[in-house]
């Protein structure tokens, strides 16, 4: 991915907006020392996450806020920050949308959106042999702007300290397109520690496990004996459930034959109820029967007897007459009508002895059938009583006394088995505290030979032509330059050699699509080699690096961005083609720096501390020229 600087701008009340605008690939910016040309280098360091510049910066008073604008893609950024230090709110808005208030804010951490722009979200360094983390805007920020102290120093280029591992992950990241999140890491010391801790901890539950088994007791017996003692259970329960299912089909069938027999005893006892009423009834008609032939007999008695008239008038019987006129019945009609009664009786007894007699037999049937299933009840209960009588008697064992016996058994089993555990936890840990050095082999392979070739053809293109032989050190990221390493130059050499690298670095990540910034500043990449101070002889004459330094600039239009802030001037000749903006530091002509002249307050005679911007980690303090301290000419 990767962004292009578009302006970097700085505000405040009561003062006039200050800016520089970027080419979208190259941009120049020369003048003498003290003008400003390392605050741009560390507006942009601290813009893009990094430390805040010099607060103390003389001609920045009364200006408070920093502003960037970058392109991403099809967003443009605005990242704007107080220049006395705190958070970055970050703006965006669509690219080509020049109106002001399209910007919205964008809620995210700076240096989030500098990893992710750079294509390294999700990356992971090795931060040490022990430690891996993501790539942080440190990183990106470390190979893509360079300070005046960083371009010629004879310390490595990913500089000094501890954070010099992840710089060397980076590099090769930028180089390869791979992180090192396959990389085994090793051990840190804190987590050996750890790891001794708990081997110390697993040793002594040991000893505490094996305090708490006898010495005699092995682990195969106390195996078989459980082995025995299941067997036992296991046999005891089978037979148990087969005696379970026979008493539970005796009682089934039991169940059944009392129900059976109940029913019997109640037809028993009906037909028993239904004989006494049948018997009571005969005994009522037999007495019926009596009666009527006791009424028959008065009736023919008293129709023997002869008529005998009335003793006082005289009247025979059947001239009498009394109240009542009606027909007096006479004793053959009685007769006639107990006959009928008594012959009515015997026929219901008739009946009622034919009744009785079935009724009787229905009794005998259903004694008989009562007494044969409480004899099959009897027989019932005489086999269940023996089928429990036959568990008890074949089972010697006590259940109970087995499980407790397999219970200390399978707890001996246990301790066997925690002491198995134990050693082998013992085992690993022994090996885990173990601290392995790991070693990383940085090979650039290809990737590497391309950048070095790359950095070649730029040297060239300067006017250094003694180049034999050139190839990258991905270790050291760095140059091997005619079998030298770029540290055992001198400074000047060192310098325009760190910038071929830079940017042969720049421009392969992003035409490979590697994670990378896209950018490259270099502060005063030439000043070095052409400074007269110097005491080594350049291979080539000053003025024709610079002049074809300045030449190849203009007409570069490779992948990436690059921004110069030098000292030596642009030629007459190449001023059109490299646009430079140059700071004059005379406020009558053209721009005197990065901030207006102003008339500013005499320094106090007292010895004042060196105003120095804030360099990123690593960088040297005792910057030579450095443009801290903006005054007004004499």
């Amino acid at each position: 991915m990767g962004i292009v600087l578009l302006k970097l701008s700085s505000h405040g009340p009561d003062r006039p907006d200050v800016e520089i605008d970027f080419h979208p690939k190259r941009r120049v910016v020369v003048g003498p020392s003290d003008t400003g040309k390392s605050y741009i280098h560390a507006c942009l360091w601290y813009l893009l996450g990094g430390d805040a510049p010099d607060s103390t910066f003389p001609q920045a008073q009364g200006y408070q806020e920093l502003r960037l604008r970058l392109l991403a893609g099809d967003v443009e950024y605005e990242v704007r920050r107080g220049i006395n230090g705190g958070s970055a709110a970050i703006w965006s808005r669509a690219d080509g949308n020049e109106e002001p208030l399209a910007f919205e804010a964008v809620e995210r951490d700076l240096g989030e959106l500098i990893v992710e722009l750079s294509g390294a979200a999700g990356k992971q360094l090795l931060r040490n042999q022990s430690e891996r983390g993501p790539v942080t805007g440190d990183d990106i920020r470390h190979w893509a702007l360079w300070s005046q102290t960083e371009v010629p120093a004879d310390f490595a280029t990913s500089g000094v300290g501890y954070a010099t591992p992840k710089r060397t992950s980076s590099f090769n990241l930028f180089l390869t397109g791979n992180d090192d999140a396959a990389i085994q890491i090793t051990k840190s010391k804190a987590e050996v520690e750890r790891i001794k801790g708990q081997l110390t901890s697993a040793e002594a539950a040991l000893e505490r496990v094996k305090a708490g088994l006898p010495s005699d007791v092995k682990r195969d017996d106390v195996a078989e004996a459980i082995e025995r003692v299941d067997a036992t259970l296991a046999a005891m329960t089978s037979q148990y459930e087969a005696r379970a299912t026979k008493l539970k089909e005796l009682r089934r069938e039991f169940a059944d034959t009392a129900e059976e027999h109940a029913i019997a005893a109640n037809r028993r006892n009906h037909a028993h109820s239904m004989i006494s009423r049948f018997q009571l009834l005969d005994e009522k008609y037999t007495n019926d029967l009596s009666r009527l032939g006791a009424s028959n007999e008065g009736a023919a008695f008293f129709e023997a007897l002869p008529e005998v008239a009335c003793p006082l008038c005289g009247t025979s019987t059947a001239d009498q007459h009394g109240h009542h006129d009606h027909p007096q019945p006479k004793p053959k009609d009685y007769q006639l009508a107990i006959k009928a009664e008594a012959e009515k009786v015997q026929s219901l007894r008739r009946g009622l002895l034919v009744a009785l007699e079935r009724e009787r037999g229905r009794f005998s049937e259903f004694r008989a059938e009562a007494e044969r299933l409480g004899g099959n009840l009897n027989a019932l209960q005489n086999r269940e009583a023996a089928v429990v009588n036959g568990a008890r008697i074949e089972f010697t064992g006590d259940p109970k006394t087995l499980a407790l016996r397999r219970s200390d058994l399978a707890a001996q089993l246990g301790i066997f088995d925690e002491i198995e555990r134990l050693e082998a936890e013992v085992a690993r840990l022994g090996k885990s505290k173990v601290r392995k050095r790991v070693n990383v082999t940085r090979d650039g392979g290809t990737h590497g030979r391309a950048v070095a070739d790359r950095a070649k053809v730029l040297l060239e293109d300067w006017g250094l032509t003694d180049i034999k032989n050139i190839s990258l050190d991905a270790g050291e990221c760095d140059l091997l330059i005619n079998d030298r390493a770029r540290l055992s130059y001198g400074a000047g050499l060192r310098s325009l050699y760190l910038a071929s690298l830079v940017i042969a670095l720049m421009e392969y990540a992003v035409e490979h699509e590697h994670p990378h910034l896209g950018v490259v500043v270099l502060d005063s990449p030439l000043k070095p080699y052409a400074d007269p101070k110097r005491t080594e002889s350049p291979d080539v004459e000053p003025s024709t690096v610079r002049e074809k330094f300045y030449r190849w600039l203009s007409d570069w239009a490779g992948y990436g961005q690059i921004v110069v802030l030098e000292n030596e001037e642009v030629p007459d000749s190449l001023t059109d083609a490299v646009k430079p903006i140059v700071f004059t530091k005379n406020p009558a002509l053209g721009r005197a720096g990065f901030y207006p002249y102003r008339d500013l307050p005499e320094p106090a005679t007292d010895a004042q501390p060196e105003m120095k911007l804030n360099e990123p980690a690593g960088d040297s303090s005792d910057q030579k020229d450095d443009d801290s301290d903006l005054l007004p000419p004499p």
